[in-house]
């Protein structure tokens, strides 16, 4: 079984399931958006380390 994802905020370190964390696209590169203090910044999960 694969563990679900768990992503933190970087700014207010807020917790929460990957995918609660919005997806946006700013500039040609993928960000997440904070769903509790709406920061936006670059994931760790690339796919490429998969």
């Amino acid at each position: 079984m694969i563990p679900p994802l768990v992503r933190r905020c970087p700014d207010c370190g807020y917790r929460g399931w990957s995918r609660r964390f919005a997806v946006v696209t700013v500039d040609g590169t993928r960000r997440v958006e904070c769903p509790s203090c709406g920061h936006r910044f670059e994931p760790l999960d690339h796919p490429w380390l998969n």
